[in-house]
């Protein structure tokens, strides 16, 4: 966003325009039919929400995982905005989220853990299909990806609610 912009609309924008870039990404996946016309931008923005969803996660205090995120958003040249928002407490809003979880009747972390795992094995078979263009290429995860496209946009309405 345009600095200025960014000034003149409060300081939620910047939130805003990454959940909203997210969300592009999304919509862009779920009208395609493979993981093989997935763009550069849209892997990266799915990065980006794999990456937001895992900062909603609480981490256990020892973790050297912890220690490999901290190194790794030190590296990453875009803000963190996974503690602007209580993640859980926003999910029992999304009708999608709770339809889709119920079933299982899992917590909410193996929940979203399920829902980054489908963003990864789509990264995954992206990349891996570039490389051997004659492979048969995997659908789009169509009911995951629903859901955290309803996440998003309910984000996005609290977002924009804030910014005025």
């Amino acid at each position: 966003m345009i600095p200025n912009a960014v000034a003149s609309t409060g300081p939620y924008a910047g939130l805003w325009s990454h959940l909203k870039s997210m969300d592009h990404a999304l919509e862009r996946a779920l009208r395609i039919t493979n993981t093989g016309k997935l763009t550069e931008l849209d892997k990266d923005r799915l990065q980006a929400l794999i990456e937001f969803l895992q900062g909603s996660l609480p981490t256990p205090p020892d973790s050297s995982e912890e220690a490999d995120d901290l190194f790794f958003r030190r590296q990453t040249t875009e803000p963190d905005y996974s503690g602007a928002i209580d993640l859980q407490q926003e999910v029992h809003n999304v009708h999608a989220f709770e339809e889709w979880s119920k079933p299982s009747r899992k917590s909410f972390e193996i929940n979203v853990r399920r829902l980054i795992k489908a963003i990864e094995e789509v990264l995954g078979e992206s990349t891996s299909n570039t490389l051997l263009p004659g492979m048969r290429q995997k659908e789009i995860p169509r009911t995951e990806f629903e859901v955290l496209r309803a996440i998003l946009q309910s984000l996005l309405a609290e977002t924009e609610t804030a910014l005025y």
